[in-house]
């Protein structure tokens, strides 16, 4: 690492307690009206103006959970960099820094995560980006995968 603290947001899908790097993100908003996307998959809430561009809404715990999609929320806008996609989540809970010591550790339980944080003696699954728009990418080539439809979200390699 070059010196600088990576910052990991914590946040929650039904209950349950996930961190994702900061500067994976573009931005932090409750949640817009949305607008329904043709025939794409179930777990998408459909598509929101994002600053006059369309950007399509994933439902993280409808996605991750295989559960009907939620009502309200926040939502978390990738980096343009990594794709054109917004996430839903429950909740926010708060920024940490690594530089208040903490644990980067392999994960092996939890499906999208291969790292996990060590905060306040609680195992937090380190969510893996680049893993879930590889599995939405295959979702929407096959044709929807375990939802019917497809979607326009394209992951940009970088």
């Amino acid at each position: 690492m070059s010196g600088r603290a990576r910052r990991f947001l914590i946040f929650t899908l039904r209950g349950d307690r996930y961190a994702m790097n900061v500067s994976d993100l573009a931005e932090v908003m409750e949640t817009p009206p949305t607008f329904p996307i043709p025939k794409a998959p179930k777990t998408f809430l459909g598509v929101m103006n994002f600053h006059g561009n369309p950007l399509p809404v994933l439902d993280l715990a409808s996605f991750l959970h295989d559960e009907p999609p939620g009502n309200s929320g926040r939502i978390l806008i990738l980096d343009h960099k990594i794709g054109s996609l917004a996430l839903r989540i429950d909740t926010v809970e708060r920024i940490i820094s690594d530089i208040r010591g903490l644990q980067i550790q392999q994960q092996e339980e939890v499906s999208y995560a291969r790292q996990s944080i060590m905060f306040n003696t609680e195992k937090i699954p380190l969510l893996a980006i680049d893993m879930l728009m590889a599995e939405l990418e295959d979702e929407i080539r096959a044709g929807g995968g375990k939802n019917e439809g497809s979607a326009g979200v394209k992951a940009e390699k970088g």
